[in-house]
């Protein structure tokens, strides 16, 4: 028997064309969002999200402060409570918000990034950016930085991860 990644069984009939590799199409679709995301964020603190609200993966309220509401990426994934998923800044990991940015102003902004950058991805509104920094935890702050309004966090902080990257 193969396992699709949800933990489902597939069955394998000999003979018979190529083994299923997933139980739908819906689990075939978390497989491919799942591979969009860099495996140094999957090993981060994730909550699915039901709105920009995060959520557990059974659906119940999370929190940004209690790391028992909080999931591996993998679980996040499979799960199906709330309508997509994010991950808990902190620990390590931090993020530039942008609002309302084109592409070329996003790439000048991350060239002037001095943290390691993890992933750069547009947000869920399709006009702002989210750079994901290697950053130690820190306050939050909101300034214009070269006439971008930008927000910085790196602790106690929701972000909803798209997966819709941008590679500059």
């Amino acid at each position: 028997m193969r396992i699709c990644p949800c933990g489902t069984e597939l069955p394998v009939t000999p003979g018979v064309g190529r083994p299923r590799s997933y139980c739908s199409s819906a689990c075939r679709q978390r497989a491919y969002r799942a591979r969009r995301v860099p495996a140094v964020m999957q090993g981060r603190r994730w909550v699915r999200a039901a709105g920009k609200r995060p959520v557990t993966v059974d659906g119940h309220a999370a929190s940004v402060t209690d790391p028992g509401t909080w999931s591996t990426y993998r679980q996040v994934v499979m799960s199906r409570a709330g309508d997509g998923y994010g991950v808990m800044l902190g620990g390590g990991l931090g993020c530039y918000d942008l609002d309302g940015v084109t592409d070329d102003e996003a790439r000048r902004f991350v060239a002037t990034v001095s943290e390691p950058v993890v992933m750069v991805e547009r947000s869920l509104s399709g006009r702002g950016v989210h750079v994901f920094v290697e950053a130690p935890e820190a306050p939050g702050w909101r300034r214009m930085v070269d006439g971008l309004s930008v927000e910085r966090y790196a602790r106690d902080r929701f972000i909803r991860v798209t997966g819709d990257r941008l590679y500059f």
